[in-house]
């Protein structure tokens, strides 16, 4: 019963250590598949346009416009996989630059417990946005890939923890 989710948080661990051993594969395929689900979700949010017409004129354009530039965006990012990725990464940056701006100064605001710890995820978050700012844009090449890659492989742990949890749960049971 706990076996195969081992196993499979087992393979997957060791499918996230392939995927950060091949960082610009990765980010490639990740910006592919990021490209092809938006033109997927815009083509959906045009037909919900065409169903909401006759509803209200107002739902038809927020839907149908935000459907052409979702479609469009889809495009150009599986057309320019490099110019997605580089904005992607910009994108990320900018994430945690303003996630760690965000930590340092409510932790230093209001001191709550523990504040330090948020603070200094704040400064890591900080330096890391800034980090990745200042290598754009050669930081494309490596940041997207090592993200998922590193979510593979700790999505893998934490299926390997779960199934070794169950497996302690069904020996307390039997015992």
């Amino acid at each position: 019963m706990w076996g195969a989710p081992f196993l499979l948080g087992l393979l997957t661990s060791i499918a996230g250590v392939v995927l950060l051993g091949a960082t610009l594969f990765t980010s490639m395929v990740t910006i592919f598949f990021v490209g092809v689900m938006l033109v997927i979700g815009g083509v959906l949010e045009i037909a919900a346009a065409v169903r909401a017409r006759g509803e209200s004129r107002g739902a038809f354009w927020s839907f149908m416009l935000g459907g052409v530039l979702t479609t469009v965006v889809g495009i150009l990012t599986v057309r320019y996989p490099a110019a997605g990725l580089a904005s992607l990464t910009l994108l990320i940056a900018g994430y945690f630059f303003a996630s760690g701006l965000f930590h340092v100064i409510t932790s230093v605001m209001d001191r709550y417990f523990q504040w330090a710890w948020d603070l200094a995820f704040g400064l890591i978050s900080l330096v890391l946005g800034l980090s990745v700012m200042a290598q754009w844009p050669a930081s494309s090449v490596w940041l997207v890939g090592t993200l998922v890659g590193l979510a593979v492989f700790f999505r893998g742990i934490s299926m390997m923890s779960g199934s070794l949890m169950l497996r302690r749960g069904l020996h307390r049971v039997e015992a």
